[in-house]
């Protein structure tokens, strides 16, 4: 898979990441401890920043002869990176 294909593909989760970050920090935290619990988590780690962080691993990568994109599953967000 091309690497044009991941950067396109990360650059959009990591917008759609954002947007539901800004979403939840708008819901007050449950009561309810575990509910409550998963609710704090996403609120201090931005998972935007995350993907955003494996995006620009990527980029750097690219820049090496031998970076293969092998696998990507969209349902589970995996992306499988081989380097020879």
């Amino acid at each position: 898979m091309p690497i044009w294909v991941v950067n396109q593909f990360l650059e959009a989760l990591t917008d759609l990441a954002w947007v539901g970050e800004m979403a939840i920090r708008k819901i007050p935290v449950p009561r309810d401890e575990k509910a409550g619990k998963h609710l704090r988590w996403v609120k201090t780690i931005s998972p935007s920043g995350i993907i955003a962080a494996t995006h620009n691993i990527i980029k750097d990568l690219s820049d090496f002869k031998g970076l293969d994109i092998v696998h990507v599953e969209t349902e589970d967000v995996q992306v499988k990176v081989s380097i020879k």
